[in-house]
């Protein structure tokens, strides 16, 4: 009978602190001390005192039994550890052994019982890491406050005389005790639960704003660092978007942009970077600073404000980073510290991409002033000595030939556009054939098959690499080159085909060509195949149908890319 008054007396107490548990994790105060994830001394010592209240308080409401006081102390120090960490949980359970120490009754087990405390408190915050964040494994965490339960009544035995009369009340006690403040701290811990729910719900919310604000922000961000104008913008949308006092951005060197919402001071942007910004880039991770230290240029205007700087880091480099500021308070809301994280994380992905496909630009535009220059010299010596050996014999047909050359290298050399028009590109095939036929005369048979209206936009110095090729290698067994150029309107383009009667290509080169390697002297076919799969895709490279009998390539160009 009366064990059951101990256990129901025990109930009540643990029904006490669930309720103090409740109330005290609705504060958000609270909230932000628990999902803070470093945590300052200031933080630490009030997260401490709270719980070495519940602890204090656990010891006071327990229950005389004569000899000893059954109480719920194990839950309110052992749950400081496992939320606080170990330095809350050293802290919060030494306030409740002081007070076990000094007002516990019956006085004979007050060495024992602090002692205990503090191996709850120890305990907990040694779990932490294996407890963290509310992923609470309940079974373990039953088992381990039945283990600190055990180490308590060890403590009883080691510390305290007559031995006989504490293993009498240990006997009498141990079951209730511990399996009922086993219970209760399931019970405890998972009203705090909530906190970490909030907290998810929260993140999902930072996780939509900074989505939307993103998608307003990263069409500034195109340029990088490079417009100002741009930057500019970036900011005032940031501040327009969010419940913070202002808004700086900037890079290595100086001041980009700042905005503000209201502030006593006006900003000095002559003073430099503030030593927060500085701070961040050099470390790469988030700092805040909750006091403007008096000796900064910025003391005067940013005296009333907390401010928090995120760098913005490029291949684990720092480029410049964001700051912000809000009216000063106590703590940050964890909320504010991850929204700024996802912005800067988002934004650094995005100057990255827009720094990549200025390189990708410009390294395409390169390869293209390359293949300009590309001239093969054999060609034009040929040429030349072609046009001074008609000099003699047909002066006329001489200038006409001197005209098509230096339209010829006009294209080549000259055109700007890396898109054209395909009746330009054919003509220029043109007049690379008819310097051909003047050199090799009868010996060289061209055919076109290609409709008038071909309404489409090919790139540049496309065809004329493949043209090329079919005539120096397109020599079939009587001794002739013969080339055909036939296109064909398809569903969505046209279907170029340049087919000649030579002795086909190679296995070992058409291998190297699928596989992107170097073919040696064959860099005209390599150079088309890698342009036509980077502009219309890897499925659109050439194709080519080689044999003895000769080869025919294949470049389809497909009009919605082309435009």
């Amino acid at each position: 009978m009366r064990e059951n008054t101990w256990v129901f007396e025990l109930i009540l107490n643990i029904s006490l602190l669930v309720l103090a548990a409740n109330l005290v994790s609705k504060f958000r105060l609270i909230q932000n001390l628990i999902l803070q994830e470093h945590r300052s001394f200031k933080s630490q010592t009030l997260l401490s005192v709270i719980f070495g209240g519940v602890v204090i308080l656990s010891t006071y409401t327990g229950i005389d039994i004569g000899y000893y006081s059954l109480n719920t102390r194990v839950i309110g120090a052992m749950t400081a550890g496992l939320i606080g960490g170990p330095i809350v949980g050293l802290y919060a359970s030494l306030i409740g052994a002081v007070y076990v120490y000094f007002f516990s009754i019956p006085r004979v087990f007050a060495m024992s019982s602090a002692f205990s405390t503090m191996l709850f408190g120890l305990l907990g915050g040694g779990f932490y890491p294996y407890f963290q964040r509310g992923k609470w494994k309940y079974k373990d965490l039953f088992l381990l406050t039945c283990f600190a339960e055990v180490c308590d009544m060890v403590s009883l035995l080691r510390f305290t005389v007559p031995v006989q009369m504490v293993l009498n009340r240990i006997l009498e006690i141990s079951v209730s005790m511990i399996v009922m403040n086993a219970v209760g701290i399931l019970i405890f811990i998972s009203s705090f639960n909530n906190v970490f729910i909030q907290q998810d719900i929260e993140r999902s919310r930072q996780l939509h704003q900074a989505s939307e604000l993103m998608k307003k922000c990263l069409p500034q961000l195109v340029q990088g660092f490079e417009n100002k104008k741009h930057i500019k913008r970036f900011a005032e949308i940031i501040l327009a978007e969010t419940d913070w006092a202002g808004v700086m951005v900037t890079n290595k060197c100086e001041i980009l942009a700042d905005c503000q919402k209201e502030m006593s001071e006006k900003l000095q942007p002559e003073a430099g970077i503030p030593d927060i910004g500085v701070k961040a880039m050099k470390s790469g991770r988030l700092e805040t600073m909750y006091r403007v230290p008096h000796a900064s240029a910025w003391y005067e205007c940013m005296r009333d404000y907390s401010l928090v700087a995120a760098p913005v880091v490029i291949r684990e480099q720092a480029i410049g980073c964001l700051i912000v500021w809000v009216k000063k308070q106590w703590v940050f809301r964890q909320s504010d510290l991850e929204l700024l994280s996802h912005l800067v994380q988002l934004s650094s992905y995005q100057i990255a991409l827009a720094d990549l496909e200025r390189q990708k630009e410009m390294r395409q535009k390169a390869e293209f002033k390359a293949l300009q220059f590309q001239v093969n010299p054999h060609f034009l010596f040929n040429a030349l000595n072609t046009v001074s050996c008609v000099c003699r014999e047909n002066p006329k047909r001489a200038r006409e030939l001197l005209l098509i050359l230096a339209s010829y290298f006009r294209y080549n050399l000259d055109y700007d556009a890396y898109m054209v028009p395909m009746e330009e590109e054919l003509e220029h095939v043109r007049d690379y054939l008819e310097l051909e036929q003047a050199r090799f005369e009868e010996k060289l048979v061209v055919t076109y098959d290609v409709p008038e209206d071909m309404d489409i936009e090919i790139p540049v110095l496309i065809l004329q690499p493949i043209v090329e090729n079919a005539v120096r290698y397109g020599m079939n067994r009587e001794g002739r080159r013969v080339v055909a150029i036939c296109a064909e309107k398809t569903e969505d383009g046209c279907l170029v085909q340049i087919r000649d009667e030579g002795k086909g290509i190679g296995k070992d080169i058409m291998k190297k060509l699928w596989s992107d390697q170097s073919i040696g002297n064959s860099i005209g076919l390599s150079n088309v195949h890698k342009r036509m799969k980077s502009i219309y895709g890897e499925e659109n490279g050439l194709h080519i149908i080689s044999s003895g009998q000769g080869t025919c390539v294949e470049l389809h160009f497909v009009k919605k890319a082309a435009e």
